[in-house]
């Protein structure tokens, strides 16, 4: 049992306690209720209001029977392809593609997924706690096991259930907890408006409060041979629900911090380059522009330490060739259509090629659509058009006829 003493100025005062439910090695298909009842009692406790019980998700998914021989799948070619990327087994890739909504990309042994709009390395196919040869998958619905566990374990007490799970954060060593559902507990605690040490009113700050107790949980869970699949904490400052099931509220990967930052090729400039901007700036008076009389002038630095520099020559032809995304696009434009959702291209090379430079602008004169791109052997990526080309080229406003407006 973990304890913890808050200090005497606590609010509620109560002491913190985390007590460690063992219960032997389940089984696939087996009873996870009577298993969290025998090892509640074997641990000698009763529970009380305000309690809340935390318990693993590899746990409940093997009670769901989640547990999969890699032997038995058989893998696509486009699992075949990534697994090749990504250095895993193609085996295991084909479940990560099942179990994914979208795959984000990834490094040599690890997939990142999209999955129910929460971010999975490999969308939590895992290895850990599975017989040899076999892998456990996520549970496949763990709002719906935590409010199977509330209701059967409760007694007529007041208590909150979540299903755990762990993460590592950006550039951080070491897993931390995460919340996947919970029952009869907010998960977040909304702390905007509350005042800090210097009196200045809160922002942005909402405690994770059930990915708090997870981690607080893990502490005692531990991630190897522990046997300690779920434990009951007691005294943990935390808001009940009688609702039901509580959604984990999660935001879209565009208004993500570390997603929209990582994405985002535009970084604040320091000022290590100052020669080579006013390079650029120069060459701008040589432009060559009768048409459009937009100049343009570039400089690009060589590993020699050499700068050259280059302005936009116009001529009054312009290129003859068209794409295919290109004329899709025509094609809908011209029987009336101006919101266009998305796109997919198809090339004739192995791997999925990107639009060229001309399409992705074409791209965004309508719209910050879906690209979906695919090659021969099944592969494919999806992104934004925004993604393709950040910061688009675009007329100053007012200079575009009222025929060319976007809609």
């Amino acid at each position: 049992m973990l304890v913890i003493r808050p200090p005497v100025s606590s609010v509620r005062g109560e002491i913190l306690e985390i007590f460690g439910i063992k219960t032997g090695l389940l089984r696939p298909g087996e009873d996870i209720i009577e298993a969290l009842r025998r090892g509640i009692d074997e641990a000698g406790i009763s529970l009380r209001d305000g309690d809340v019980i935390v318990v693993s998700e590899s746990f409940v998914a093997t009670g769901e029977g989640r547990v999969v021989s890699l032997a038995d799948i058989t893998p696509s070619s486009r699992a075949i392809s990534l697994a090749s990327r990504y250095e895993k087994d193609p085996a295991e890739m084909e479940l990560i593609l099942r179990e994914s909504d979208e795959i984000l990309g990834g490094i040599p042994g690890v997939v990142l997924a999209l999955k129910d709009g929460f971010l999975y390395p490999n969308a939590g196919v895992d290895h850990s706690n599975a017989p040899p040869g076999h892998v456990v998958l996520l549970p496949s619905d763990p709002k719906e096991a935590a409010s199977r566990i509330r209701s059967a374990l409760s007694n007529g007490a007041r208590i909150g259930v979540i299903i755990g799970d762990s993460r590592t954060h950006p550039l951080r060593l070491g897993c931390v907890g995460v919340a996947l559902a919970c029952d009869g507990i907010l998960p977040v605690e909304d702390a905007r408006g509350r005042r800090d040490l210097y009196g200045r009113p809160l922002k942005i700050t909402v405690k994770a409060v059930a990915d708090n107790l997870v981690s607080a949980a893990q502490l005692v869970m531990g991630e190897g041979d522990e046997g300690i699949p779920a434990v009951v904490i007691r005294g943990a400052p935390v808001e009940l629900s009688d609702s039901g099931p509580v959604a984990i509220p999660n935001i879209p990967p565009h208004e993500c911090m570390y997603i929209g930052v990582l994405r985002s090729i535009p970084r604040p400039y320091t000022g290590e380059y100052d020669d080579l901007v006013r390079s650029a700036i120069d060459a701008r008076d040589q432009a060559y522009a009768p048409y459009s009389k937009f100049r343009v002038g570039a400089a690009v630095l060589c590993r020699s330490g050499k700068i050259y520099r280059g302005a936009n020559v116009e001529n009054a032809s312009s290129g003859a060739g068209i794409c295919a995304e290109r004329v899709a696009i025509a094609g809908a434009v011209a029987a009336g259509e101006r919101e266009l959702v998305a796109l997919a291209v198809a090339g004739d090379l192995p791997r999925p090629i990107t639009p060229c430079g001309i399409c992705r602008q074409m791209m965004l004169e309508f719209g910050d659509m879906d690209v979906v791109m695919v090659g021969l052997d099944g592969d494919a990526l999806m992104v934004r058009a925004s993604e393709l080309l950040p910061n688009a080229f675009t007329l100053p406003c007012g200079s575009r006829s009222s025929g060319s407006e976007r809609h």
